[in-house]
């Protein structure tokens, strides 16, 4: 029985060609320039296991459509606002156009435009996914055009040799770790944290973060104070109007992110806490109307403009040629102290 493009990966092809899969994607695509021996590897190893591209990707070989796709989740998160702009800005200065797609975290949404990259709609593609299945890596080794990942966090993903992708991250753990150590040095005991599900990487590193800096300062990580689940402005209002009512309440609220810290003060607020003055709050990606608020917000700059930046350079290298190792770039955070944490105990 003769062998389909649904049956032979790319990954077939570079192991039968001795090349990496990133190079056959690129070859398959016509893009960038291989040598000449290299290019008759692959051959020989299509015709060999009767590989038949799709019509769409034989087509990209007489010309690029000079589009860029940047699919990420959240379209009405202000974290993404910068990061967009600094992506479009780069994509824009090559000549080339950048389409959106909000995926709003669905996987069946993210696997559909994986599945446009072998049909020859775009020329390159940054994902921006916080909870990757088994059905994504397998969409990931028959990608067909240059490939940039994110969860936004460390993520064990990303850097393998066997990868077919680069990776940008940030290193979330420390943000906590030292947005939470800041509360602490400021003479906070009693903690509270609000953030998304642990069983997402994003959210379970930010998390272990936060454990990490208190049981360092020997303080206990009581799940009383911890609120995990939703990471968005409503989450954050609705532990935040719990922990008002609690005897002996939390001094301090750490969360996960901006818009989470958003709802906490809102919640706090109206029930007439004082910010940072009863309890203290901190969040973290340092969006840029933190310092509006009222009390200016105390956050972690998370670095969305040079993420934006980096996974452009890193698709418009691999579009000119680059058939380097797989990348994997992690970035670090910084702290941004304001009033609403700035308040010794």
């Amino acid at each position: 029985m003769s062998n389909t493009d649904k049956k032979v990966t790319i990954y077939d092809i570079a192991k039968g060609a001795n090349v990496s899969p990133g190079t056959v994607s690129r070859y398959i695509n016509g893009v960038g320039n291989s040598r000449g021996d290299t290019n008759l590897r692959i051959e020989e190893a299509i015709k060999k296991l009767n590989y038949v591209p799709k019509r769409a990707a034989r087509a990209l070989k007489s010309g690029k459509r000079n589009l860029i796709c940047l699919a990420y989740p959240e379209s009405d998160n202000p974290f993404f606002f910068e990061l967009v702009s600094k992506a479009e800005g780069e994509v824009k200065k090559a000549g080339y156009s950048m389409m959106i797609s909000h995926t709003h975290g669905v996987p069946s949404e993210e696997l559909k435009v994986l599945a446009l990259t072998k049909e020859g709609f775009m020329d390159g593609l940054f994902l921006i996914n916080f909870n990757y299945t088994e059905e994504h890596f397998e969409a990931f080794k028959q990608v067909g055009c240059p490939l940039v990942l994110s969860s936004l966090c460390i993520s064990p993903y990303g850097g393998n040799e066997s990868d077919n992708f680069d990776y940008i991250g940030i290193d979330v753990f420390t943000a906590l770790h030292m947005t939470t150590r800041h509360l602490i040095d400021m003479g906070h005991k009693c903690i509270a944290y609000i953030g998304g599900s642990k069983d997402i990487c994003v959210f379970r590193e930010r998390y272990e973060g936060y454990c990490s800096a208190l049981l360092q300062s020997g303080l206990h990580v009581d799940e009383r104070y911890c609120f995990i689940g939703g990471y968005d402005e409503r989450a954050g209002y609705t532990a935040a109007a719990r922990i008002a009512l609690m005897d002996g309440r939390p001094t301090a609220i750490c969360t996960a992110s901006d818009v989470i810290a958003i709802g906490a003060m809102k919640a706090l607020r109206e029930r007439n806490v004082r910010v940072p003055e009863d309890i203290a709050v901190i969040g973290l990606d340092n969006i840029d109307f933190d310092s509006a608020l009222t009390p200016p917000l105390s956050s972690a700059k998370m670095r969305q403009d040079e993420i934006g930046k980096c996974a452009i350079e890193f698709l418009f290298r691999r579009l000119q040629g680059d058939d380097e190792k797989p990348k994997k770039i992690i970035y670090q955070p910084e702290l941004v102290i304001r009033e609403s944490s700035n308040y010794q105990r």
